[in-house]
Order: C-alpha cells, then structure tokens, then sequence
C-alpha cells in the first residue's frame, strides 16, 4: 500500500479492469519487507500504523472506484472532491482483497475489504485459527463471515506419480537459488504445503475448501511468484484445476 497513493491506485485500477473487460480483483497489503520502502526512500512505519493506513487506504479506493466524488479526511490521507474517470468496468466496482495474518489486518479486512487472503498456506489448522478470527472480526464490526471472501496462496508442486514428484522436486531444487531449500530433504518438503502426486494434492485442496477456502493462488515453486518449469504449470492446469473445480 504503502508505495502508492490509493487515489492513484483505484485511477490506475479503473483502467486495468476495462483493459481486462472486467477480470480485475485488486490486492493490497501493508507492506512488510523493510528493504523495499529503504530503496523506495519511504520511511517503514510501525506494524500498527501500516495496517491503519491500509484500511483508509482500501477505504479510500473503494468508494472511488464506486463512483464516489470523495472528499475524505482522515489520519493518513486526505482528498478534496477526487474522482476516477473513467469508471471501471464492473459494478459496483472490482472486488478489494487484503492480505495478511495478523488479527489487526483481519480485523481491518473485516471492515473494509471484500475478500482476505492468506499467503502461503502450509500446515491447515493454522489457517483453520486464523479464519476463526477472521469470522470474529467479522462479527465485531457487525458483518455476516459469509460475506468475506477467502482465498490463499499455497506452494504446489505435484506429480503423475512419486517418481515424477521426486523428479520435480529435483528440478525445483536446482532451479532455486542457492540456500532456500538447503538441507530440506524431498520426504520433507512433501509433508509441508500443497505437494503430492495428483490425488494427494487434490485431497489437500478439497480440505481446504472445507475449512471455507474459496480460491487458491497456486505458485509453482518455493519463493512467491517463482515458477521452476512450465511444465509444473502444465500439469496444474490439465490434473489439478479440473479435479478441484
């Protein structure tokens, strides 16, 4: 959130979503990799404080997205009559996902987001707590749980077989870079996360659905974003996507 205005953020949203002919779902979180706002020469504020302007800031661009003429004045931003125009193709707006864990975002995404998502997922009775606070939060600020989209990102490596699983865990190893997975041996990399032969990472999804996951970010690899084949992706979208749909 941090590296960006919200009112430039929901103008630059409103276009994405009518170049995508409304596909857009817009993700934002408080910012946490201290290195980056150094680089960015953006002063790293407490975790309190992001958070806070985090929810003024998804405040701000949902109603802008809206249509609203907004004039806000709060402890972090301040707008006078700031509109966006074009309006995004999607009504009443694109859909506001928060990320994060900590029960000061979930409480925030409780008041102000459409959806929360939970990065990466692993071990599943820890996400099955914090969507039990996520409902709380829910309650507090006088909203139906139901109504909190949730989604999460998990890594996901799976294979036709145990030969073929052990084979890309190979290649994602030496794909890699150096230290990420040292000394993590394939017996446990396999007990951690989404990872199996096709089946066991089908079961894995479905009992994710059942503690109320509705959508999984699916990342190939170790690192957020990395992907170590195409072929991983591959098999993904021809084994796993259909089985769990």
């Amino acid at each position: 959130n941090d590296l960006r205005h919200p009112g430039l953020v929901a103008k630059m949203a409103a276009s994405l979503d009518l170049l995508s002919d409304g596909r857009l779902v817009v993700g934002v979180g408080a910012g946490w990799y201290e290195p980056e706002y150094a680089a960015a020469g953006i002063p790293f504020d407490s975790a309190a404080t992001r958070i806070a302007r985090l929810g003024e800031a998804v405040e701000i661009m949902g109603r802008l997205l809206a249509g609203e003429e907004l004039t806000f004045r709060g402890e972090h931003y301040t707008l006078d009559g700031a509109l966006c125009r074009p309006a995004p193709l999607q009504q009443p707006r694109p859909p506001l996902v928060i990320g994060g864990k900590g029960d000061r975002l979930l409480a925030t995404a409780a008041r102000v987001a459409d959806g929360w998502n939970f990065s990466w997922v692993g071990d599943i009775d820890v996400y099955r707590d914090r969507a039990a606070v996520a409902n709380r939060s829910c309650e507090v600020a006088g909203r139906d749980p139901a109504t909190l989209r949730r989604s999460v990102g998990a890594y996901l490596l799976a294979g036709t077989d145990d030969r073929d699983l052990r084979r890309r865990f190979e290649r994602l190893s030496e794909r890699t870079p150096v230290g990420v997975l040292a000394g993590v041996s394939f017996d446990e990399y396999r007990r951690k996360g989404v990872t199996g032969t096709v089946a066991e990472v089908t079961d894995r999804l479905g009992r994710l659905a059942e503690a109320g996951v509705e959508e999984v970010i699916a990342g190939p690899g170790v690192m957020p974003f990395q992907v170590a084949d195409e072929d991983d992706v591959g098999l993904i979208g021809s084994e796993v996507a259909p089985a769990v749909r």
